[in-house]
């Protein structure tokens, strides 16, 4: 028996018209993880969820939720609720107003679970306001609310109805840089208490970093990797994972002999298990180490970026960029001047070229 909130897709695809906008994607969700699907917009992300939330029928594939196959269910009759980026919240409704909506019919909420008494549902909205912080909220008017609190009266209007399974679409992408910081060690800390499994769609890779017990990286339609968010960060299975996972330095070369490639002329040590031909060698800037090791060196340029400092350098024809911290030692790095650098082994990533 599959513990409460496992989803599994088989092969689910979905087309408009002549285009595929989802490719045969196969995953599975543990049940009570924060599970995160990131990519570029337009890369079927949305429509993945959709298909998950019943709001979209594959064209092939199924959605099983619990061991229950419920491709062909309506929204309402599957165990999951959802977290729209626009919140939809109803503007003549006070808070409770707002979190009591799905209650206020008959029939059954969640996918099966029936619906309480009114003492019943007035326990449960008062609960769920306070699972979100604003306990005392309840009779103000969704325009009196700041971006974070409206998002909030959503979160609680979807975890009301006590899904198995919750459903979050960039619910925080409308928010300013501070508050979405700020919401997203909010949100996981509530998912670890409520033990929901969460799925949650995003383009931001630090905020899928930050919330996430696992990732799945889509690009096209496709999955391309699903892991931690240290593996897809320092393990990236293909050059498209490395390339839209955070920044990367990606220089095509050859592995000519174990633990040596071989990169316009330069040799850099690899991992011993790299495959011998031709490669595309990936090294994370903030492991390069300047100043360190014996490998001559230019720097180019060197750009403020706050908290750190982008330097570009030039070993023979390689170009590579570094990511230092903005201290007292960096501090005195030039354009212009020449230097070493150390990239150790286990600091590089082998990829193979072939696109994925």
């Amino acid at each position: 028996m599959v513990a409460a909130g496992a989803v599994a897709l088989r092969g689910l695809r979905k087309r408009y018209g002549d285009r595929t906008v989802v490719d045969g994607v196969t995953l599975e969700v543990r049940a009570g993880e924060f599970f995160s699907l990131l990519g570029p917009s337009g890369c079927g992300k949305t429509t993945t969820l959709r298909m998950i939330g019943g709001f979209e029928r594959p064209d092939e594939g199924t959605v099983t939720i619990d061991d229950r196959d419920v491709t062909a269910d309506e929204p309402e009759a599957r165990p999951v609720n959802t977290v729209f980026q626009n919140y939809a919240l109803f503007p003549h409704l006070d808070v409770r107003g707002n979190v009591a909506f799905g209650l206020r019919f008959g029939g059954r909420a969640g996918g099966g679970r029936r619906r309480g008494s009114a003492d019943d549902a007035d326990r449960r909205v008062a609960e769920a306001l306070e699972l979100v912080q604003l306990g005392s909220f309840g009779g103000r008017r969704v325009h009196q609310l700041s971006g974070g609190e409206q998002q909030r009266v959503a979160l609680a209007r979807a975890l009301v109805l006590e899904p198995t399974v919750l459903l979050l679409d960039e619910p925080l992408g409308a928010l300013d840089a501070q508050l979405r910081a700020r919401l997203q060690v909010e949100l996981a800390a509530l998912q670890r208490r409520v033990g929901i499994t969460f799925v949650y769609v995003t383009h931001d890779q630090h905020e899928a970093f930050t919330m996430s017990d696992r990732i799945g990286v889509m690009r096209e339609g496709r999955l391309l990797q699903v892991g931690a968010p240290r593996e897809i960060y320092e393990r990236p299975a293909n050059v498209d994972v490395a390339r839209f996972v955070g920044a990367a330095n990606l220089v095509h070369g050859a592995v000519t002999a174990r633990g040596v490639a071989d990169l316009s002329g330069e040799r850099f040590a690899v991992p011993d298990d790299a495959p011998l031909g031709e490669a595309i060698v990936m090294v994370r800037p903030e492991r390069i180490r300047i100043g360190a090791g014996s490998r001559a060196a230019r720097i180019e340029r060197v750009t403020f970026a706050g908290a750190a400092l982008r330097v570009d350098l030039r070993v023979g024809d390689v170009a590579l960029v570094a990511e230092v911290p903005n201290d007292d030692r960096s501090s005195a790095l030039r354009a212009g001047d020449a230097t070493t650098i150390d990239v150790p082994a286990d600091a590089v990533r082998v990829l193979s070229p072939r696109r994925s």
